[in-house]
């Protein structure tokens, strides 16, 4: 058996997990075969020559890099969070328009700004790209720093046929109001977006003082969320959890983890960040299949985990967690190929490689590693690279050392 054969963990609506079962190795001698149809979206107001694609047109899910704002040409940034904001989601559309869609097309966007304090007035300016109800689902966070001295980055998710887009709403009363123009969930091709959750509670809008218990409060709101669309936490695919100060990793990992049987948990990217909206110290985004036979997908020497799954299958599409390697050594170069292996490694195990990657996202704990970090992106992917978002996060207490993290999302 190869080294790299792997474990099925099977999550199916209704049963409990069988036994692990382990299947033939994946690899293969040529890079496996495209399954599902893309198109590479370049629109002609972008510069050439960038290390990533600003749309990725999988099926019919697009993927875009996050947007900043700067001009995406010539690079200048005009004054001023509205107008930054406005800079930000006109890229936005521009590779929108290059695949023949607008802004009702799209399904999920996560908001990163560099001070909370913009919230409002950029609040103003995106709700504005939309029409009344119709908002994707949302996450917006204050980053520890975002790249080429951006205020503002935008990263959405988008679907081609609008006309099968479903807003998702809980019953009265299981959520809280929301404080922006998003959509508690959406669901399109059969993948619910779910707006960044926190643990305010749904009828005083109180948090409550323990990061444990507002992360369960804050999976309560999920929980309601799911079963709005006829989903439960089986179906979830991949989460990001986002908290602030490091003491608090331990007690929302230990509320986290509860929903989730043995072996059963997502794929997850889990982040220290300067900054919240509100009060909240934690703050998730969910993504779930509406897929009776959900992979989770493990190298044969690692044991199921209780918060994370290395890469979890559903479909054509597989979703892989977030991954460190700090123990690589101390330069960004080393961790980035140790990652690069080992993301590829995972990759193997769903018969895929790097040229079935349509989304990568690229955390790093200093930003000024931006451009050595892009370089090396550039040698990993030559042609046709995937959308990228690039941003900054504190480093974690447990993991000292830790220059990035990358997550992928792959298609067949």
């Amino acid at each position: 058996m190869n080294a790299r054969a792997f474990l099925l963990v099977v999550a199916a609506l209704g049963l409990a997990c069988g036994p692990a079962a382990e299947a033939p190795p994946a690899e293969t001698s040529e890079p496996a075969a495209m399954k599902v149809e893309r198109k590479l979206i370049y629109p002609a107001q972008f510069a050439e020559g960038k290390s990533y694609t600003p749309g990725v047109l999988a099926g019919d899910t697009l993927y875009l890099a996050g947007m900043i704002d700067l001009d995406p040409k010539t690079g200048q940034q005009p004054e001023g969070v509205e107008a930054q904001t406005k800079m930000a989601m006109d890229s936005i559309g521009h590779v929108l328009e290059a695949a023949d869609m607008t802004y009702s097309n799209l399904v999920s966007c996560h908001v990163m700004l560099d001070d909370m304090e913009n919230y409002k007035a950029m609040n103003a300016v995106y709700g504005s790209y939309y029409e009344e109800g119709k908002y994707p689902a949302r996450t917006t966070l204050e980053m520890p720093s975002l790249v080429a001295g951006a205020h503002v980055e935008i990263s959405c998710i988008g679907y081609r046929n609008a006309a099968e887009i479903q807003y998702i709403h809980a019953a009265e009363g299981r959520t809280p109001p929301a404080m922006g123009p998003y959509s508690p969930g959406v669901m399109a091709g059969g993948t619910l977006y779910i707006s960044g959750q926190g643990g305010r509670d749904p009828k005083t809008n109180e948090v409550a003082e323990k990061v444990g218990d507002q992360t369960a409060r804050t999976l309560e709101s999920i929980q309601a969320i799911l079963e709005a669309a006829g989903l439960d936490f089986k179906n979830v695919v991949f989460t990001n959890v986002y908290y602030l100060g490091p003491e608090n990793r331990a007690g929302v990992d230990e509320a986290y983890m509860k929903p989730f049987m043995e072996g059963g948990a997502p794929s997850r990217g889990a982040f220290c960040l300067s900054r919240l909206p509100g009060t909240i110290s934690v703050e998730i985004t969910f993504l779930a299949a509406k897929d009776n036979y959900i992979t989770r997908l493990y190298p044969h020497d690692e044991q199921p985990g209780a918060t994370s799954s290395p890469a979890s299958l559903t479909g054509d599409t597989l979703y892989v967690s977030a991954h460190a390697a700090p123990e690589a050594g101390e330069t960004l170069e080393a961790q980035f190929r140790a990652i690069l292996e080992e993301q590829k490694a995972r990759l193997e195990l769903a018969s895929m490689g790097l040229e079935n990657v349509v989304d990568a996202k690229v955390y790093l704990a200093d930003s000024n590693d931006f451009k050595a970090m892009d370089a090396l992106f550039k040698e990993y992917f030559p042609n046709n690279p995937p959308a990228r978002t690039t941003v900054g996060v504190r480093e974690e207490a447990d993991r000292a050392g830790t220059k990035l993290e990358i997550a992928f999302i792959a298609v067949k």
